[in-house]
């Protein structure tokens, strides 16, 4: 009698989420195994990327800022929800933290940046996209500001997504 394992993975590619069965002697030989899993996961293919109009104004209401790298560290303070204001900042639509030290989100000439006052040019978060003119529709690029070094650092898991 054969025995059977399932092994359950849950591959996060767009939104789905396989189940592949393997027997129990093919456990034992990890590249094979690891080429059908490849060659399972390959034929998900992947949704096409939405296309934004960048002369549309931004849509979203609330971003989260977060981070699972030293931003989150060196700037806790500054993750959290914004909210659009009522008001824009330099032709461009503006958020406010939700709670805490009051936090703002605008653009200025040389990109994104999250600070203590709205048009001021120091902050705690930067991205130096101008491109976009949501913010949230920035991929990558996120700089957090080390006070300890006096430096901005790229962190690759600061990211500010639209949430609502």
């Amino acid at each position: 009698m054969v025995s059977l394992c399932v092994l359950l993975l849950l591959v996060v590619k767009g939104t789905h989420a396989i189940t592949i069965t393997v027997k129990e002697e093919d456990l034992g030989d990890q590249e094979a195994l690891k080429q059908f899993v490849e060659a399972k996961v390959d034929a998900l293919g992947g949704s096409l990327p939405l296309l934004h109009n960048l002369t549309s104004s931004c849509s979203c209401d609330k971003l989260l800022l977060s981070s699972l790298g030293p931003a989150a560290i060196f700037q806790p303070k500054v993750m959290g929800i914004y909210t659009r204001s009522y008001t824009s900042y330099n032709q461009h639509h503006s958020y406010r933290q939700n709670y805490g030290a009051d936090y703002r989100l605008y653009q200025l000439s040389s990109g994104w940046l999250v600070g203590d006052k709205r048009g001021a040019n120091t902050g705690y978060v930067h991205n130096p996209d101008t491109s976009q003119t949501c913010p949230y529709l920035i991929q990558s690029g996120w700089l957090y500001y080390n006070s300890v070094y006096g430096v901005w650092y790229p962190d690759t898991t600061l990211v500010l997504r639209c949430i609502q």
